[in-house]
């Protein structure tokens, strides 16, 4: 019984190890750029912009939040949170 354990366990991590190199070369392979998630969101009004909280559109006077990891993407998106809550133009 110990013995048949064994044999499955070396067989599924051998499965899974086999599975972690194939993936690893196929992402080497490939030189394609990869679209992001920023590029592919249209904003009818703003400028997309990856924040902690998912991709969302930005522009002046929008609130916007202190909370950590926002700053970075207004920042990237050439905003930056006013003390009132609103996002303006850096």
């Amino acid at each position: 019984m110990l013995r048949k354990r064994v044999a499955s366990l070396l067989a599924v991590t051998a499965i899974g190890a086999l599975g972690l190199i194939g993936g690893a070369q196929a992402s080497q392979h490939s030189n394609a750029p990869q679209p992001s998630a920023v590029a592919s969101k249209s904003c009818g009004y703003g400028t997309p912009a990856q924040t902690s909280g998912g991709v969302k559109c930005l522009g002046p006077g929008e609130y916007c939040s202190h909370k950590p990891g926002y700053a970075k993407a207004y920042r990237r998106a050439g905003f930056r949170c006013n003390a009132e809550g609103r996002l303006e133009e850096r």
